[in-house]
């Protein structure tokens, strides 16, 4: 019999043979599942990666739109427009205010020109067609008749290739109509300017018998 001392000796030198085999083993294994893992996966198709999202525009943003920087004049659009009195149309501000006719400046032109204000933009008109615009404040004048800011188209006329613009100072209070569409001249037309009602614009600027006469250029 083996005492105490001697079994646990040979006991300690089988742990020390065992040792290496048993780790040896858990190589070996480890490396045959990893093969067979490999061998499961060989036949799958990799899934695509995800876009990342862009940065700076949000998706579904319309590019913005560069500013017209050679006008401030908006393109013509696309609404209905009327043929005779316009009441969105006036002068524009900064345009001349030189008097055409007595104590009245008068301007035409394409509804495109700089010279004209419209509300919402001009109108996209057909080929021919002219703007007319009236203003009498900031016109010097000394008619005991001048109401600058109630000076009105009433009525907008042709004959022949002349057109007839009929001008006159509305009540107070009442609506004032500055502008007009009309189709142009075919030839050398002249624009008249007559008064209504004994407002002094129906005059020449530099003064006499009326009507105003403006030739159309």
């Amino acid at each position: 019999m083996f005492d105490k001392g001697a079994v646990e000796l040979l006991f300690a030198l089988a742990l020390l043979a065992a040792g290496p085999g048993c780790a040896a083993h858990a190589k070996v294994s480890a490396k045959a599942n990893t093969g067979e893992e490999a061998n499961d996966r060989k036949y799958e198709t990799p899934e695509p990666a995800s876009p990342l999202p862009a940065t700076g525009t949000p998706p579904g943003t319309p590019p913005a739109t560069p500013a017209n920087s050679l006008t401030n004049t908006p393109p013509p659009a696309e609404r209905t427009y009327f043929v005779g009195v316009a009441h969105d149309l006036s002068l524009a501000p900064d345009a001349n205010r030189t008097a055409a006719c007595r104590c009245l400046a008068v301007g035409y032109g394409p509804p495109t020109d700089p010279k004209f204000a419209w509300q919402e933009g001009p109108p996209k008109v057909d080929p021919g067609m002219m703007a007319l615009a009236i203003a009498a404040d900031g016109v010097a004048c000394a008619s005991p008749r001048y109401a600058p800011l109630r000076a009105s188209i009433s009525a907008v006329e042709r004959s022949g290739d002349d057109i007839v613009l009929v001008v006159e100072n509305v009540r107070e209070g009442a609506p004032t109509v500055h502008g007009a569409l009309v189709a142009s001249p075919s030839g050398k037309g002249t624009l008249f300017v007559r008064a209504r009602s004994g407002a002094p614009y129906g005059a020449p600027a530099a003064g006499g018998a009326g009507p105003c006469r403006i030739s159309l250029e």
